[in-house]
């Protein structure tokens, strides 16, 4: 299948309901973005280390953009609650969950992350919010089909979340061993098993794209998304290629070991971090 519809109904009352405990409302500023962060009462800690993250992933964001709307930043106390707000259960890795103008992270507290990898997950996910708000606007942004590899390779690349996915000389073992996988219109449903390779395609994509049109070529397919064109046809119009002629050269740059004196030949360490989707 080539595109699985992930957004998920996501309502103001699905979402905030399992959060209500989320009372304590501190607003911040950085830079030129605007976010109030939503915790519990007594979870100063947490609170106290995201907002130290978004000030720093902010200068990050600016490769691509600035965020044009405030982002809600919610800090779930567990990751039952935050399976709960975002309606998906079993994904054991999932830290957060972001959308337009709205990120729900899991409280580091919970998970014993490290401030390097609070860092990560706050920069990742709102390279999904920054992503959304470059490429529509609040009423039509889940309209524009925007697949996994591209949204995740973005956030993972933002990120440089390269160390914590598999090699592409792993990759490629992978793609062989498991040739009736579809990793790229199968990748919604095959991230809940194997979130790892399939976010390590993401990532490897990413950079794949950015060699061939630059950054300029990736804002120039969330410009063309935001000016009324769906992925498909703001892709075609920036790269010059279909998705799916990019998708099949990607996957013939792993399986004929295109990459061989380039790639680093490490082996994956999984984090337990971003969100899944639409990111969302």
């Amino acid at each position: 299948m080539r595109w699985l519809l992930v957004f998920v109904a996501w309502s103001a009352v699905g979402c905030v309901a399992p959060l209500a405990s989320l009372t304590r409302v501190t607003p911040l500023e950085a830079a030129s973005a605007r976010f109030t962060l939503m915790t519990e009462p007594g979870a100063t800690e947490d609170e106290a280390r995201v907002r130290a993250a978004l000030t720093r992933a902010v200068p990050k964001l600016e490769r691509w953009g600035s965020l044009a709307a405030p982002v809600t930043v919610r800090i779930a106390p567990s990751h039952k609650a935050l399976e709960r707000a975002v309606r998906r259960n079993g994904y054991d890795w999932l830290r957060a969950w972001a959308r337009y103008d709205e990120l729900i992270i899991q409280s580091p507290g919970s998970w014993a992350g490290t401030d390097r990898d609070v860092d990560e997950l706050v920069l990742h996910e709102l390279s999904h919010c920054l992503m959304f708000q470059r490429s529509g606007t609040a009423r039509d942004w889940e309209s524009k089909r925007i697949p996994l590899w591209f949204r995740e390779g973005l956030a993972t690349v933002t990120a440089d979340q390269g160390l914590r996915f598999p090699s592409l000389e792993d990759l490629a073992d992978w793609v062989a061993r498991n040739p009736g996988l579809d990793v790229f219109g199968d990748a919604e449903q095959l991230s809940r098993e194997a979130y790892g390779q399939i976010y390590g395609v993401a990532f490897h994509a990413m950079r794949f794209l950015l060699r061939r049109v630059g950054d300029k070529g990736v804002i120039d397919t969330m410009d063309a998304m935001r000016a009324g064109d769906d992925f498909g046809a703001a892709f075609t119009r920036a790269a010059g290629t279909t998705p799916a002629r990019f998708e099949a050269d990607f996957l013939n740059y792993l399986r004929f070991r295109g990459f061989r004196g380039f790639g680093l030949k490490a082996r994956p360490r999984f984090f337990q971090a971003p969100e899944a989707l639409p990111a969302p």
